[in-house]
């Protein structure tokens, strides 16, 4: 088949979840021999330079880069605001240069699918409709007014709160808009999927979470930095800070009082200086933006995921599960790892449980080797990229005429 991949940002390094996600999808289409064209922004927050593209996955497919800075400006913000029912986040990628270079490879190619990845880069469908007879498909990576909403109930800033509100009711007019004007549908969960259903959905759809290539992490386990747990994701994204700064509240002095020789330590790029500040209390190891997740991942003992906002799923759980280290949630956290408690991942939403199920892994070797081993399993099982991108290139194949 030939495949047109639109994404807002490029899909390398693999730095972050988003990224993680379209890269593995284009991986495993390439494996079974696709044809790829990639056209994504290249912005000025996720900038990537034509030097630092060096996997070779980039070597067997065609890619185009549209520069674009889209970082918010407070007078464009406010005009938004008070002037245009559409959400910020949104028309921040609406750009012309974009428009232009999607009409010229459509013009250019003929391709059996277009695949749209996020729910911002859907605002280019219409174009991709009167250009192209190819069947579009939509791959929303989380449900995104949920995140909005949820931190629109969180923190004390009444107008932050308040900008929130109306975020996320903009994103979900937006989201419920766009439904059914695709042909396709690939919710990254069963939870995501669940409420395309109910929101009216009646386009075929197939769940397509984020696959991993499990069997390179297979002697990934090194020499453990015990006792150690860990956080690792991206510091930009409000959900993750809200949940270091909770846990760092509620959860660490009596950690640290119980296991006096316990680290933690948090990984992450992007973290505003504000909050780097506050990891300078006893038994905190910042180490900031990391190049490799598995060489960072591979001799820390537990995962901690305290997320109490967002959507979709935690990719970084999936990398834990694929090093076989065990890990404690929230249960929103764990969304969309289809996970189950006590069996292969310890769920927990209070801090008193956080501290119970941390300090149960950390004196219960034979429990920590269990949830260790379970989760290295589930992964295996359920998350195989290969699998899940073969079942994605069948279900294109069952809705698509294309020349092989």
């Amino acid at each position: 088949m030939r495949i047109l991949v639109i994404s807002s940002k490029f899909p390398f390094p693999l730095k972050d979840g988003g990224s993680i996600a379209t890269f593995a999808l284009i991986s495993g289409f390439a494996k079974q021999n696709n044809q790829v064209f990639l056209l994504s922004f290249n912005t000025k927050k996720h900038l990537v330079q034509a030097k630092d593209i060096s996997h070779n996955l980039f070597d067997q497919i065609e890619y185009s880069l549209v520069e674009l800075d889209t970082n918010p400006g407070f007078v464009s913000a406010t005009i938004n605001l008070l002037f245009s029912k559409w959400p910020y986040i949104l028309i921040r990628f609406k750009n012309s240069k974009f428009e232009i270079e999607l009409v010229e490879i459509l013009n250019k190619h003929q391709f059996d699918v277009v695949q749209i990845e996020g729910l911002y880069m859907l605002q280019y469908l219409e174009i991709i409709r009167g250009k192209s007879s190819a069947v579009i498909a939509y791959r929303p990576h989380n449900i995104e007014y949920q995140i909005w909403d949820g931190l629109s109930r969180k923190g004390t800033s009444i107008l932050k709160k308040l900008y929130f509100k109306i975020l996320s009711r903009r994103i979900l007019k937006y989201e419920l808009t766009i439904l059914n004007a695709y042909d396709l549908i690939l919710p990254i969960s069963i939870e995501d999927a669940d409420f395309y259903h109910r929101s009216g959905n009646i386009k075929p759809a197939i769940v397509i979470p984020t696959g991993i290539e499990i069997q390179k992490f297979a002697n990934a386990t090194g020499q453990l930095t015990n006792p150690s747990i860990f956080f690792i994701g991206s510091l930009e994204w409000l959900p993750n800070q809200e949940g270091i700064i909770w846990f760092l509240n509620h959860c660490w002095s009596i950690l640290l009082n119980k296991f006096p020789n316990l680290k933690w330590y948090i990984a992450g790029r992007n973290a505003p200086v504000s909050l780097i500040k506050k990891f300078s209390k006893p038994g905190i190891v910042w180490a900031g933006e990391i190049e490799n997740t598995s060489e960072f991942i591979k001799d820390k003992s537990i995962m901690i995921v305290p997320l109490f906002s967002g959507s979709g799923m935690r990719i970084k759980i999936l990398e834990a599960f694929s090093h076989a280290k065990p890990i404690v949630s929230t249960t929103l956290g764990a969304r969309g790892t289809m996970a189950i408690d006590n069996e292969n991942i310890f769920l927990a939403n209070t801090p008193q449980k956080f501290v119970d199920q941390i300090g149960c892994l950390l004196e219960q070797g034979q429990i920590y080797k269990n949830i260790s081993t379970n989760g290295y399993e589930h992964a295996r099982k359920n998350f195989d990229n290969n699998i899940i991108s073969k079942a994605l290139s069948n279900f294109y194949k069952q809705h698509t005429t294309f020349n092989i």
